[in-house]
C-alpha cells in the first residue's frame, strides 16, 4: 500500500506539478489517456485555459494567465489590462456591499488583443469563467469582447462594458 502511494505521488510530481489540480481535469485527462492507450487517439490533454472557481460567498473565477504571469511572458509593455468595479443588479434590492465586485481582462498589447487572462469576483463568476473558457479556446480577442451583446441583467455583462486600462490610470 505503502508502494503504491508512492507511485501515486511521484506521478502526482512528473505529471501534474503546475497543472490544475481538480477532478473535471484529471477526469478528461484520463479519459485521453484511455484512448491513447487503446490506440484510438494521439490527443494529449490541453492544460491551458482551464476555468477555475473559488465558491465563497463573494464567488472568484478565473480563466487564462494572471497578470503577473502574463507580464513575465510578455512583458510589463507587451500587456494590456482591462478592469473594473462593478454593482450586480441583485445586490442593489438588497443594498448589499458591491466594493469587491471586480473584474479584471488580461490582453496581449499588439495586434488584435487576444485575451490571456479573465478574473472575475462576484455573483455566479464560476458560471462566467466556464462560458469565457470556450472562448479562450477560440482565440478570443478584447475586440470580440466589445462586440459582444451582453445578457441584461447578468453580472457577465459587465465584461461586455470593460474598457477603462490600468495603464491609464
Amino acid at each position: 500500500c505503502k508502494t503504491l502511494i508512492g507511485i501515486l505521488l511521484l506521478f502526482n510530481r512528473l505529471f501534474f506539478q503546475g497543472r490544475p489540480e481538480l477532478t473535471p481535469t484529471a477526469i478528461k485527462a484520463g479519459k485521453l489517456l484511455a484512448r491513447r492507450l487503446a490506440g484510438h487517439s494521439a490527443e494529449l490533454m490541453n492544460y491551458d485555459n482551464v476555468a477555475t472557481t473559488v465558491f465563497t460567498p463573494l464567488e472568484y473565477g478565473c480563466v487564462g494567465l494572471s497578470e503577473e504571469e502574463a507580464e513575465m511572458r510578455h512583458g510589463k509593455d507587451g500587456i494590456e489590462v482591462y478592469h473594473a468595479f462593478y454593482k450586480p443588479l441583485e445586490f442593489t434590492v438588497a443594498e448589499r456591499d458591491a466594493s469587491q465586485c471586480y473584474l479584471k481582462v488580461v490582453c496581449e498589447r499588439a495586434g488584435d488583443q487576444k485575451i490571456l487572462g479573465l478574473h472575475f469576483t462576484g455573483p455566479n463568476a464560476g458560471e462566467v469563467t466556464q462560458g469565457f473558457a470556450l472562448a479562450f479556446q477560440c482565440g478570443a480577442t478584447y475586440s470580440h469582447l466589445l462586440q459582444t451583446v451582453g445578457i441584461h441583467p447578468t453580472c457577465a455583462e459587465e465584461l461586455t462594458k470593460v474598457h477603462i486600462t490600468k495603464r491609464s490610470g
